[in-house]
């Protein structure tokens, strides 16, 4: 394989490990956030699950389209990322003491665009140091 088109598909190594991991946690029947005891406690857990798969998504998209404008990698990684909470909602419905609820989905929705906007301020305030930290991951393994 060519070392670039390696280099662009292992920028998608995180984001897949984080879908994985998703669907893995939403494979399990009655699931309550233990440690969160409180009213949206389960919201909360969606956000924050969700927000590192928009952080990861758009490192993904920013690392495969390296000259790509910061706006277009957003709105794909926050539109993949919503399409993923839709998929796991939709999973959901075939998991035994899971249901899927509007609200899940919009914790979820508000997650991937909360990690998105977190590295898309990253990426514009430290454009030159991020751009070497990406090429930095893809060429680690």
């Amino acid at each position: 394989m060519r070392p670039e088109l390696e280099q662009k598909l292992s920028a998608w190594v995180p984001a897949a490990a984080w879908t994985v991991l998703i669907f893995c946690v939403s494979s399990i029947p009655g699931i309550v956030p233990v440690i969160l005891k409180f009213k949206f406690a389960d919201k909360l857990a969606h956000a924050v699950e969700y927000a590192g798969l928009g952080i990861f998504l758009t490192v993904a998209y920013k690392g495969s389209l390296p000259r790509a404008r910061i706006r277009l990698t957003s709105l794909l990684a926050v539109a993949t990322g919503l399409a993923i909470a839709v998929g796991d909602e939709m999973y959901q419905l075939t998991v035994p003491g899971r249901a899927v609820e509007f609200l899940d989905w919009l914790a979820d929705a508000t997650g991937v665009v909360i990690g998105n906007r977190l590295m898309a301020c990253f990426y514009s305030r430290f454009r030159p140091w991020a751009i070497e930290v990406v090429r930095r991951f893809e060429t680690v393994r």
